[in-house]
């Protein structure tokens, strides 16, 4: 039996009880003067028919040299989700530009092909909830110009961000979710 997707099965179960538990808990906390929880329901499946995107954007982007031959960048994406529920985001991929050279791609998360695929590298936001995300590339120094190398280690580097975030976000039985693409700067 193969272990690995025994513990992906294990930790995608992990995540859906902590959801399950969280709904449950906001159920458990309404007063008696707050929503029955047949109107709980009702907001609950209202939920999915005003849901709004994510909102990302980049809280950092740092680079240090590794070596004589190479540069380690780090980007940091904070994800926020507006919506009441709690959402999964499943997946980020991004390119990094500067003065219109690509410098690194990367991927954070994975998206999900299934039910039962591995849920271990998906990420459950709270509603009104942010998550940060961060990423290191490296890129070797030959690939860009000395001056622009010399910004960007100085920490004076100007980026521009483009790419492709996915979510879902279940109701009950429903279930909704997206790929969205962004485009960002960075100074």
């Amino acid at each position: 039996m193969n272990k690995k997707a025994i513990y992906g099965s294990g930790i995608g179960i992990a995540v859906v009880a902590i959801v399950i538990i969280l709904i449950v808990m906001n159920v458990n906390s309404a007063s008696d003067s707050g929503p029955t929880g047949q109107q709980l329901q009702i907001i609950n499946e209202n939920a999915l028919n005003d849901a709004k995107a994510v909102k990302i954007s980049v809280e950092n982007i740092t680079a240090q040299p590794l070596d004589d031959e190479d540069v380690n960048v780090r980007i940091e994406f904070d994800v926020y989700n507006p919506n009441k529920g709690t959402l999964i985001l499943e997946a980020v991929t991004y390119n990094l530009f500067t003065n219109g050279t690509r410098i690194i791609s990367g991927d954070i998360g994975e998206k999900l092909e299934g039910f039962v695929a591995s849920q271990e590298s998906v990420y459950p936001i709270i509603g009104n909830g942010t998550i940060t995300l961060k990423d290191t590339q490296s890129f070797q120094r030959h690939e860009l110009a000395a001056d622009i190398l010399d910004q960007m280690l100085e920490g004076k580097g100007s980026y521009l961000i483009n790419g492709t975030y996915s979510y879902k976000q279940t109701s009950s039985l429903q279930a909704t979710g997206a790929d969205k693409d962004f485009e960002l700067t960075f100074h």
